[in-house]
């Protein structure tokens, strides 16, 4: 294999030499390291897919940590790889944990996707022939990779991915694959989500009750589904009875993870912040509404028009009519 890049990226004279040694159908054994939530293991799924079809040949082993074990595509690889940061209550010890991490073993190629303290370390001890990453500090490239490839908030993650395996000659698709199926008929629903990982991320509760009263009001053909998450802040019993005098507005508590895709496949739209739903909503072909105001809204926004994003230009919190005004030019596009 060649590596194809001019500056973009970095490599070194050792990848070069082992790279052009193998073939994409040589590569027997290949590691991913994705310690990460539901979000962005959403985002990891057109990787694997592109990965199993381009490296025929090879196992795949995902390294995750059991913290974040919701969501993770176990139809897409061969192998799961826990590193337990507790046992039983208890931190493990430094030996626990790098038993935990010999238990990788070693592989043809070792793609790090978390750029963290603990995953620079599994990289550091595991011998793979060639290990790939996008540190945001070109200081861990000689200490930590073979080569390593530069990433941008304005460009959506899931094509950063996906460089990973252009720089070795994958092919690049217009059409990004997550390994769902489409579903054959769309209800006319529309979904709101409230919640956010963190505070920063998450408009306000008040906000999002008057966006759903004005677009039940407006468009009453449609369901107006308030889905509630499992963390406490992402409860929403507190402002249902502001939908008391509209029919077509209902809650729907958490669903299993097979369940929540499905549904929301056969949903119209998404209307939530930047959170883990919104990937789930994109992987599984359904549009999309972000609301953006405290981080960069085009790591995840996917080039297509299904999904948009609404953003002040100076940052400041998106109003009510600002949202819903962008939602009223999308509804055609669902």
């Amino acid at each position: 294999m060649k590596l194809w890049f001019e500056k973009g990226a970095w490599a070194s004279k050792k990848a070069k030499n082992t790279a052009g040694s193998i073939s994409p159908e040589s590569v027997r054994s290949i590691a991913v390291i994705r310690h990460a939530a539901i979000g962005d293991m959403m985002v990891l799924r057109p990787f694997l897919v592109q990965a199993r079809a381009f490296f025929p040949n090879a196992t795949i082993t995902l390294s995750i940590i059991d913290t974040y074990s919701y969501g993770v595509p176990v139809d897409l690889v061969d192998r799961i790889h826990t590193i337990h940061k507790k046992i039983e209550g208890k931190k493990t010890s430094f030996l626990s944990r790098y038993k935990q991490i010999r238990e990788l073993g070693e592989h043809d190629l070792l793609f790090d996707m978390t750029d963290s303290g603990l995953s620079g370390v599994i990289c550091f001890l595991n011998n793979a022939k060639v290990k790939i990453g996008f540190p945001y500090r070109r200081v861990k490239n000689n200490l930590f990779f073979d080569v390593s490839l530069l990433r941008s908030d304005l460009v959506p993650e899931v094509e950063s991915l996906l460089h990973m395996l252009h720089i070795f000659g994958a092919p690049k698709h217009l059409q990004i694959d997550y390994g769902y199926k489409k579903a054959e008929k769309k209800e006319p629903r529309i979904i709101y989500f409230m919640g956010a990982s963190v505070a920063s991320k998450q408009w306000p509760k008040g906000n999002f009750s008057r966006l759903i009263q004005k677009m039940a009001h407006h468009y009453p053909e449609y369901e107006h589904i308030v889905l509630e998450g499992i963390g406490i802040n992402e409860k929403v019993d507190d402002v249902m009875a502001d939908f008391s005098q509209y029919s077509n507005v209902k809650k729907l508590e958490a669903l299993p993870l097979d369940s929540m895709m499905e549904y929301l496949s056969q949903s119209q739209a998404v209307v939530c912040n930047d959170t883990g739903i919104r990937n789930m909503a994109i992987a599984s072909n359904t549009a999309t509404i972000g609301i953006f105001f405290s981080t960069v809204p085009y790591r995840y926004l996917p080039y297509s028009p299904l999904h948009t994003a609404v953003f002040e230009p100076d940052g400041s919190m998106p109003s009510v009519e600002r949202v819903f005004e962008h939602l009223q030019g999308s509804m055609g596009s669902f």
